[in-house]
């Protein structure tokens, strides 16, 4: 089964589509590229966007009514991609983070620049809490392209999994970026791919690009694991921590 991580599909709520329309399109396109499920992770707690898990919830329920309706042979679970701020504990205590597809793993976008000053604290915090956190194209920090490895102890001791997108395998993003995520595959520090698309233009799936540079850097064998984590997503499993 081809589950898309990252993806933002929902219509009207952030800069993905913003008609069903537009949604069903991109859909028939995830389907076309081989997707059979996808987890919408919408922006939230961002300065333009506030999707919380009950928001989600239900436009996600609304989508799969209109795919079915239309034939689309796609399921679409509900997911968020939390932009961390220090507010991240009212956030919680709210109930108002949403999970990847209701497992124990939470995406989180980190600001483009830097690593923010609350982030370890946030990752303590979850973890008490049993949630562990995906961060979301780490290759396009700032920090994380100037430092790479430094990423490696947030996974050992902090239990952080990482997910690369399509996009930056391809280049979309630039050469730092590229190099920045195929470095963090080759040391199996990934272990999530997703698309990260917001259209069916410029900011599409490119699945099958995305996987076959991915296949090119690490083997089809690790690209397998990396579609068995996004299965386990959805069955509510565990996602063991790969690495060199």
């Amino acid at each position: 089964m081809m589950i898309d991580t990252h993806c933002h599909i929902l219509p009207g709520v952030d800069d993905g589509p913003s008609t069903a329309e537009g949604a069903l399109r991109m859909a028939a396109a995830a389907v076309k590229e081989g997707m059979q499920a996808v987890i919408a992770t919408p922006h939230h707690a961002t300065r333009r966007y506030t999707n919380t898990a009950r928001k989600i919830r239900r436009r996600v329920a609304a989508l799969n009514s209109r795919l079915k309706k239309n034939n689309i042979p796609l399921q679409i679970f509900p997911g968020q991609e939390f932009r961390l701020t220090d507010a991240y504990r009212a956030e919680h205590r709210a109930g108002r983070l949403q999970t990847l597809a209701g497992s124990a793993y939470l995406l989180v976008e980190l600001p483009s620049r830097s690593i923010p000053s609350c982030f370890y604290e946030f990752l303590a915090y979850m973890k008490q809490r049993g949630i562990h956190p995906v961060i979301a194209h780490p290759e396009r920090n700032l920090d994380v392209i100037s430092n790479p490895d430094q990423v490696l102890g947030w996974i050992e001791e902090h239990g952080v999994r990482l997910q690369v997108t399509t996009q930056s395998l391809i280049g979309f993003f630039g050469d730092e970026v590229r190099r920045t995520a195929s470095y963090l595959c080759k040391k199996r520090w990934i272990h999530f791919i997703g698309s990260d698309a917001h259209n069916n233009l410029k900011r599409r799936f490119y699945i099958k690009e995305g996987y076959e540079a991915l296949e090119r850097l690490c083997g089809s064998e690790y690209l397998q694991t990396l579609q068995h984590h996004a299965a386990q997503l959805i069955i509510g499993g565990k996602i063991g921590l790969l690495h060199n």
